[in-house]
């Protein structure tokens, strides 16, 4: 399936020319926009919105446009999981849009190139995956202030935090077979708490730290104690998520 701004490429010009209707006043541009996104998402509709947008940006300040393109990315990815190609949107859209969206398509754009699990297995290194987390959490204490992209930020978030504490069902942190914590993964906790002393993920680490010393570092993923394992890694990233907009790491 061609990826959304291809599909713009190729049917913009026979959409404009179909039409024939002269752009709407500014203040009708996002009425008029989403009368558009009420059609079924098709590869032709996505292409028609896209190129409307594209053509009244002009007419729209900056935190216009970027509620609009979330609006648009949210219906492209309704017709195809895959149709939303993140840095041909840059590439049309950067300039025009704020910073904050800019910077948040850049990680899209990371994400669906080089996805942390795959497969139900990680697809980066320790190192990496901590390192991405930790710019998330940066995006969000710099925008923690910018509602329309704190549920995508959130979802970042928690998808890559829960990673870190948990690792992936082919890529346990608690190896099946020895029920050992990861050795790599632990190195690259203790590489970052030194290098990161102040952040919110350093705080988790810590705290999850003294959870693992309570174990021993072994674990033997059964039954209630399993399920025991994950709800504690998953109140420490509700924690997290907290702390992170109240720019605290107490």
């Amino acid at each position: 399936m061609r990826k959304l701004a291809l599909m713009i490429m190729a049917l913009s010009v026979a959409l404009g020319a179909a039409t024939g209707c002269s752009a709407p006043k500014g203040e009708d541009v996002a009425a008029e926009f989403d009368g558009l996104l009420q059609a079924e998402a098709t590869a032709e509709n996505v292409a028609a919105a896209n190129d409307f947008l594209m053509a009244n940006l002009s007419k729209l300040d900056h935190d216009q446009a970027a509620e609009l393109l979330l609006a648009l990315e949210e219906y492209a990815l309704s017709y195809d999981n895959e149709s939303v190609d993140y840095l041909e949107l840059l590439g049309s859209y950067e300039g025009e849009i704020p910073d904050y969206l800019a910077e948040l398509f850049r990680f899209k754009h990371i994400e669906r190139l080089t996805p942390i699990i795959s497969g139900a297995a990680l697809q980066v290194s320790w190192p990496e995956l901590i390192a991405r987390t930790d710019a998330i959490e940066g995006y969000i204490e710099k925008y923690r202030d910018v509602a329309l992209v704190k549920d995508d930020a959130l979802w970042l978030y928690r998808r890559h935090l829960n990673a870190v504490l948990t690792g992936a069902s082919n890529s346990p942190i608690f190896d099946y077979t020895t029920h050992h914590f990861s050795d790599e993964a632990r190195a690259a906790y203790d590489a970052y708490v030194e290098r990161r002393p102040d952040t919110v993920l350093t705080g988790v680490i810590l705290e999850y730290g003294t959870y693992l010393d309570e174990l021993g570092y072994e674990f033997l993923y059964a039954g209630d104690d399993s399920a025991g394992f994950f709800d504690i890694c998953s109140r420490f990233v509700s924690e997290a998520e907290k702390r992170v907009y109240q720019n605290t790491s107490e």
